[in-house]
Parts: structure tokens; sequence; C-alpha cells
């Protein structure tokens, strides 16, 4: 009887001796990783968000109309309702 709980209290020991050893390798692996203050990583993104253009929003389109290709949509959506009737309705025959 004494053999089953000392081996039962060997076992734990392990397990709670492994888990030790698995947080200690996670905490270690988080002290390699690169770390930068807050202020560096929002300056960071600052610069990306200024210097990428977003095609998609017109205030920040820097490709020439002729390249752009949402731009190009943008007039011909403007051509077609030129060429259209004033009413949008449609027209049953």
């Amino acid at each position: 009887m004494e053999d089953k709980s000392e081996a039962l209290s060997n076992r734990i020991a392990e397990i709670k001796l492994r888990r030790i050893q698995e947080f200690n390798s996670r905490l270690k692996e988080a002290l390699l990783r690169e770390r930068i203050p807050a202020s560096n990583a929002s300056l960071l993104i600052t610069n990306y968000v200024q210097d990428t253009p977003d095609y998609i929003i017109p205030s920040l389109w820097k490709l020439p109309p002729e390249q752009n290709k949402f731009k190009q949509y943008e007039r011909f959506k403007k051509q077609r309702n030129a060429n259209s009737n004033t009413s949008n309705c449609c027209t049953i025959v």
C-alpha cells in the first residue's frame, strides 16, 4: 500500500516538474522575442499608413487616374449615368 502511495506521489511530483519546466521554456522563448517600445511601434504604423497608398480611398490615391482601376471605374460609372435617362427607374416595353 505504501509503495502505491509513494509511486503516486512521485508521479504527481514528476508531472509538476514537467509543467514547471515547460513554463520555464515558454518564459525563455518570450525573453528571446524582439521587443520595441509602444511609441516606436505606433510610429512605424503611422509611417506605413502615410507611405502606403490605399487605392480605395480617393483622398489617398497616389496613382495617376489612368493607372488606377478604381478611378477608371468611377469615370465609367459617371459616363453611364450621364448617358442614361435622368430618371433612375427601369423601362418596361
